[in-house]
């Protein structure tokens, strides 16, 4: 048990119930015991009840067997479910299948769509087969008939690549250079399974797919028009290279990792671990499944994720679904546009709700990870961001620095701790829309959070920090953020800091004792902080 953490201290985990829709039948969020922002044990809808106006008298012929996109309310991540039944006199509408995509459930769905409906053939470029009479429908974009060498490519694979060995017997110094990929098919109603403690779902599956591999490389490819995971990293690998390849119009994710454990004991190495991702271009991927990433990692360590340019995504770019061991590094890399059709989320996420037995931080056994470290990195946190770094529920052990946050801030919630966020630019602050640089949350004494020497620009009055780990009456050093010598500019140059109900001027919380060498200025033009963000990241002297 974690003694370090006051939630998330023990590896919890449900069988069969409702965990029967997973390949295997198991996931953190059956058990009884799962906590965290909107915790409870999974369920999804059966179907749907609609309002009939919005269907203006259409009457659905044969809809079984088409397929339900619908949103998990927040926008968290997409599930598919496939039609069993339809009752157009009581409008509505039974699943058969499906609900698996993610691992957060919800007694209710979000906005949907439907594909595969003959009578929904109505906008250009859609399609419709008619598998009875083996006959396309092709609502083409343009006057009179489409061309005569019109190409129509029927999708039917869903890896392309496969290279399995064993630990034992490992595939060795493979090498994938020069190729595009293109046209497998969808597989997000395949089987999916639970990875870790974090909310995602996934299918063990991609159009490259690596288990049991030593000294891969994949470079200068082009993966592209892939509907389901473009490449995986199943299980036991050793220093893969994933550089040079360029990754679009891909269906879900670009590059997984997820590993194997005997429930809480990571020891017996069957993880992706010392894998490198380095100089890829990614953008406008998660067409379907919108709970996707560049690149996300489960039951994986030792990752080094460098100077890749990663835009045009539904949810976080890099996306860590637990504290799995822990000395990843995250450096040198752009990331903008993320979180673009979802919230609560930024383009860097992680979750660790659930201990690890590993012996990457000492070499012997233990549920401490090593530290990760996310330096030099240029984040623009728009579209629906919350922040830069979200280390959400239970997130900790990280070493936040040197970079350059547009709408960024630091976070801690649900216990996180040992998160150090330093010699950091915070452009116009956000953290959760409230304009803080950084909220701190209850800690278990001597094992807190840090922020120091950081220049944070917050264009709103508000507090500059939110600590709710302390009585105010009486702050506790023990329990409180290592804080000092940080420059924020603001409005008015005055400077606030909220510690539980109370608001403290700076100067009264510095008079306490605590962050000293902090001081407030008023805002700088866009030309300074610009400079500020080039010298921080390296890109000039």
């Amino acid at each position: 048990m974690r003694t370090d953490i006051i939630q998330f201290q023990k590896y919890t985990i449900g069988r069969n119930g409702t965990c029967v829709v997973y390949t295997p039948p198991e996931s953190y969020w059956c058990s009884a015991d799962s906590s965290g922002g909107g915790a409870f044990t999974y369920r999804v809808p059966s179907g749907v009840i609609y309002n009939p106006d919005t269907f203006e008298g259409r009457v659905w012929k044969n809809p079984i067997g088409a397929v339900v996109h619908m949103w998990r309310p927040a926008h968290w991540s997409m599930w598919m479910f496939e039609i069993g039944g339809y009752n157009p006199d009581t409008q509505t509408i039974s699943f058969s299948k499906g609900g698996f995509q993610g691992a957060r459930g919800s007694n209710t769905g979000g906005e949907w769509y439907v594909d595969g409906i003959f009578e929904e053939l109505d906008s250009p470029s859609e399609f419709y087969y008619d598998t009875v009479d083996s006959k396309l429908y092709f609502f083409y974009n343009g006057t009179g008939a489409p061309p005569a060498d019109s190409l129509f490519v029927a999708t039917n694979l869903p890896i392309l690549i496969s290279a399995v060995g064993t630990q034992q017997d490992p595939v060795k110094n493979l090498v994938i250079q020069g190729i595009k990929f293109t046209a497998t098919r969808y597989t997000y109603m395949d089987p999916h399974g639970v990875p870790s403690g974090g909310d995602w779902g996934l299918q063990r599956s991609a159009a490259l797919f690596f288990e049991g591999t030593e000294g891969l490389t994949v470079d200068g490819n082009l993966f592209e028009r892939l509907d389901g995971n473009a490449l995986m990293l199943s299980g036991y690998n050793r220093e893969a290279t994933i550089s040079k390849n360029e990754f679009v119009w891909i269906g879900d994710s670009a590059i997984a990792g997820w590993g194997y454990t005997q429930e809480i004991d990571g020891t017996n190495g069957e993880q992706p671990r010392r894998t490198l991702i380095t100089g890829n271009l990614v953008h406008e991927i998660g067409h379907f499944q919108k709970q996707s990433s560049a690149w996300f990692q489960a039951k994986s360590c030792q990752t080094r994720i460098t100077q890749n340019i990663i835009f045009n995504g539904p949810r976080a770019g890099i996306n860590f679904n637990d504290g799995f061991g822990g000395a990843n590094e995250v450096d040198n890399n752009l990331l903008f546009n993320e979180c673009r059709e979802s919230s609560d989320h930024g383009p860097f996420n992680s979750w660790d709700r659930e201990p690890f037995l590993t012996e990457v931080a000492t070499g012997k056994p233990s549920l401490t990870p090593a530290y990760n470290e996310i330096h030099n990195n240029f984040f623009i946190c728009n579209y629906g961001s919350s922040m830069c770094v979200d280390n959400d529920d239970g997130s900790s052990y990280y070493k936040i620095y040197q970079n350059f946050e547009v709408y960024g801030g630091h976070k801690s919630d649900f216990g996180g701790h040992n998160k150090f966020t330093y010699s950091s630019v915070v452009a116009y602050s956000q953290d959760y829309e409230e304009g803080l640089c950084g909220n701190f949350n209850g800690a278990v004494p001597h094992y807190v959070d840090g922020y120091y020497n950081n220049t944070c620009v917050q264009s709103r009055n508000v507090p500059y920090l939110d600590i709710t780990s302390s009585d105010p009456t009486h702050p506790d050093p023990a329990v409180l953020p290592l804080l000092g010598n940080n420059v924020i500019y603001n409005p008015t140059g005055q400077l606030t800091v909220r510690v539980g109900s109370k608001i403290f001027k700076e100067e009264e919380w510095q008079a306490l004792g605590f962050d000293r060498g902090t001081v407030c200025k008023v805002i700088p033009s866009d030309e300074e902080i610009i400079n500020m963000g080039r010298r921080v990241i390296g890109s000039v002297s």
